[in-house]
């Protein structure tokens, strides 16, 4: 039997044009989670979200319901902003499912907005991706003329021009806002104080989808199903964005994709895009599930990327380190000269890999690193480093290889 999910996905892309409509979502038993909310008491459709164990799907893997419960514990008005930048490298789920599921959103959008209560939603949508914007604001004037028309918050579909930085969610906000994408401390969390002074529940555009599933499904049908959509992508001959279930394996994933490119072999894979420790060619068989992920010292993230070997894992980490320097908001003086520390550590490694001695320097400037700045995308350059210098010791092998972890030199 195939990993991938045959039935009860969160929606079926496969299946699905460009823009699906109203009336083929509501054939396929949409909106009917949204109506089952309207009967229900704003607590108890997040006792339904928590009870299925919705986390977000953006990265950071935070309980869903745990936002919205600390949203609807202070006082009003209360905003709800969805993240549709998608800005990590690699992944592009997000606008699939803007673009050609928009209603599986909105409908998302509406049972969130009835949880904590919030009269108005923005949508924020990377200008790359304007198309899958426009394709919601379209959804939105389809559902208006409807029944459900009342059941919809007020809508603002926000396109801007997107910064790194502004994924994270306090820099999203200020971005709303008209001012510089810079995170600020936590606490306040947004939920307590975020857009315009107001609690705010900052949710992924999958996360959403994922609740439209629940409330018409149920906690019982997620649970057992474990629904996610990766992105796979890198160097494989076609990347795609895959529906299926925590657990399937990495290499399934991988076929799925088409295997790497003809005559490459896999140097090594990055489970969390950019913000996660890697993973070695000899670990294509582990499940993609946060536990084992875990294990292997790694997670589960926005995108699954993989490096083969004609590119080389020397290559792609001194690329990913100076995308890390050139990204800072430069808020936190450590985070430019960290960032930039690291990049140049990591370009050692290109063309010859780095010798024992350098890989533990470069080891030891990452741990010095991490848990820095004031958002994670210090902690993030620190980790990806962290991870590949041991891994880059050349042995006298090509340059860039991926060298297994027990053959480390003491």
């Amino acid at each position: 039997m195939s990993e991938l999910l045959a039935v009860g996905r969160i929606t079926d892309l496969d299946a699905l044009g460009p823009a699906e409509t109203l009336e083929s979502y509501v054939g396929r038993g949409g909106y009917e989670g949204l109506r089952r909310a309207l009967s229900m008491e704003p607590e108890q459709i997040t006792a339904q979200v928590d009870q299925a164990g919705v986390v977000g799907r953006g990265g950071a893997g935070f309980p869903a319901a745990a936002k919205w419960r600390m949203a609807a514990a202070n006082p009003g008005p209360r905003y709800l902003v969805v993240n549709g930048a998608e800005g990590e490298p690699g992944s592009y789920k997000d606008r699939h499912l803007m673009a050609r599921a928009p209603h599986q959103v909105l409908e998302g959008i509406a049972i969130a907005s009835r949880a904590i209560g919030a009269t108005t939603a923005v949508v924020y949508v990377n200008r790359l991706f304007a198309k899958a914007g426009a394709a919601l604001e379209a959804a939105a004037g389809e559902l208006g003329s409807s029944d459900l028309a009342k059941a919809l918050p007020k809508l603002s579909v926000r396109v801007e021009h997107h910064v790194y930085i502004a994924g994270e969610e306090t820099a999203l906000l200020a971005a709303l806002i008209g001012r510089p994408p810079w995170p600020w401390p936590k606490p306040p969390y947004p939920a307590e104080r975020g857009l315009y002074g107001s609690p705010t529940v900052v949710n992924n555009v999958e996360t959403l989808a994922h609740v439209s599933a629940v409330l018409r499904l149920g906690p019982a049908w997620y649970q057992n199903q474990r629904p996610i959509l990766f992105s796979v992508t890198g160097d494989v001959s076609t990347p795609v964005v895959v529906e299926s279930s925590l657990g399937v394996s990495l290499e399934s994933l991988l076929s799925q994709a088409g295997g790497v490119m003809r005559g490459d072999e896999v140097a090594g894979v990055l489970p969390g895009g950019y913000s996660l420790p890697w993973l070695g060619a000899d670990q294509l068989g582990l499940a993609m599930d946060p536990v084992a992920l875990a294990e292997a010292g790694t997670g589960l993230g926005a995108s699954i990327i993989v490096v083969g070997r004609r590119r080389g894992l020397g290559s792609a980490a001194a690329a990913i380190a100076a995308f890390f320097a050139r990204e800072t908001c430069g808020t936190c003086p450590i985070c430019v000269t960290g960032t930039a520390r690291l990049a140049e550590a990591m370009a050692a490694g290109v063309d010859s890999g780095l010798v024992p001695e350098r890989a533990e320097a470069v080891e030891s400037l990452a741990a010095e690193h991490r848990h820095r700045g004031i958002c994670t995308l210090l902690d993030t350059a620190a980790a990806m480093a962290q991870s590949a210098a041991p891994r880059l010791v050349s042995h006298g092998r090509r340059a860039g290889a991926f060298t297994p972890m027990a053959t480390k030199q003491s």
